[in-house]
């Protein structure tokens, strides 16, 4: 257990935010989603909000992949695969498979649980409200508003607050996202990454969910070190759990007994996994995540290069060039959480 001061926390966190925004998110993330490069259009009839919001969806990321003819993912493109009297909750377009996940029923975890997945999901989430019935591509969440592309005629067009839309997030009970893509694998497959790693958005309380997924090293490295952390809202350690594999490929499903996610109580929680190589580069992730008596709710993540070749490494030495002391500190205390 690691305490703190409050200023020195303050400090911590921020430092420990740069690091993470340097060393655990993908380059390509520096793409603005929010300018409309002609992500959004209307439905081509009535009853097709879902496939419209969906293909937005689709569209976006693969804007957000680099693919070249992103513009070609249509209503009509998609439906042949994901249509069947209404959206599928499982299907597959170009390379990218899009899951289904119900919201928790009370208003301040479903905001919650929202926000978390955009977090995740910068090419936004299909949202569905069956008291309408009608749904839109929820896009982001900025300076404490949703924003959203709502595909009926009626509506004004492109990216508009969500409250101008036909839906709203106390009525909304569903979505559509994408769980995994392998347009990001194909680039990344010969370095440090992590493939098909489970992640909670919603932990059912009491009822626990199952790590999934393998880290990989790149050709001609092994994986010395593998971290697992549950940090509370207090950035105080629930669970950890740590391996040195030495292997090219190793398994979280080993870790699962240690970290214990049916333990825990109603609350709010970060998950982190911390990866490094025989050559010293690493790659971490971090996600917030509720439990609570909604309905259980967890994403597929599949790590990717950086578009530039920096190394991640290189990202940490920065921060430490720029808040030696600071950095140091705050490092050494993430270290602690795994002693």
């Amino acid at each position: 257990m690691n305490t703190a001061a409050p200023s020195r926390k303050k400090l911590l966190s921020l430092v420990l935010t740069l690091v993470f925004m340097l060393t655990c998110l993908p380059a390509a993330l520096a793409v603005d989603l929010n300018v409309d490069a002609g992500f959004y259009f209307k439905q081509s009839r009535g009853g097709t909000c879902t496939l419209a919001s969906a293909a937005m969806m689709l569209r976006r990321r693969a804007y957000f992949d680099g693919l070249t003819d992103w513009s070609t993912v249509t209503e009509n493109s998609v439906r042949s695969t994901a249509w069947s009297n209404g959206l599928s909750h499982s299907f597959t377009y170009k390379e990218m498979q899009v899951g289904y996940g119900t919201l928790p029923s009370r208003k301040q975890e479903k905001v919650q649980t929202l926000i978390t997945l955009l977090s995740q999901h910068p090419e936004g989430i299909v949202l569905y409200d069956r008291s309408q019935p009608h749904a839109v591509l929820l896009t982001d969440y900025t300076n404490g508003n949703f924003y959203c592309s709502d595909p009926a005629g009626n509506i004004s067009s492109g990216r508009i607050p969500l409250e101008n839309s036909s839906v709203s997030v106390n009525r909304s009970s569903c979505y559509w996202y994408v769980a995994s893509d392998h347009n990001f694998i194909a680039a990344e497959a010969d370095g440090l990454r992590l493939e098909g790693m489970s992640y909670p958005i919603n932990v059912r309380a009491g009822k626990g969910m199952a790590l999934t997924g393998t880290a990989n090293a790149a050709l001609g490295t092994t994986l010395t070190n593998v971290q697992v952390a549950v940090l509370d809202e207090n950035d105080q350690t629930v669970f950890t759990a740590q391996a040195a594999p030495n292997t090219a490929i190793f398994s979280f499903k080993s870790l699962d007994s240690s970290i214990r996610f049916g333990e825990l109580p109603a609350g709010n929680y970060t998950y982190m996994v911390v990866v490094t190589d025989s050559q010293g580069d690493n790659l971490c992730f971090t996600s917030d995540f509720t439990v609570s008596d909604g309905s259980a709710s967890s994403g597929v993540y599949w790590s990717v290069k950086d578009t530039e070749g920096t190394k991640l490494l290189d990202s940490i030495q920065e921060v430490q060039d720029a808040f030696a002391n600071a950095t140091e500190s705050t490092l050494g205390w993430f270290g602690g959480l795994f002693q």
